[in-house]
């Protein structure tokens, strides 16, 4: 599993168990990659890994920061 891959599994397992809720935004990649010691393309990958997913979402005009989509039952 690829560094990326793993810094979005903590994300999507956070998300998941509810420590992150829908509407929350996650840490800006500068703060991630800070925090976690990885680098901010490693973050960025991640982040639109989880956007993929549908688990995480860009709004526009909220700066570069993505929030929690709320998940399906």
């Amino acid at each position: 599993m690829k560094r990326y891959e793993r810094f979005a599994a903590k994300i999507s397992n956070l998300i998941r168990t509810g420590i992150l809720a829908p509407g929350e935004r996650v840490p800006s990649v500068r703060q991630a990659s800070k925090a976690h010691g990885i680098s901010p393309s490693t973050v960025f990958q991640a982040y639109y890994l989880l956007e993929n997913q549908g688990l995480i979402s860009a709004r526009p005009r909220s700066d570069p920061l993505h929030h929690i989509r709320q998940l399906e039952a």
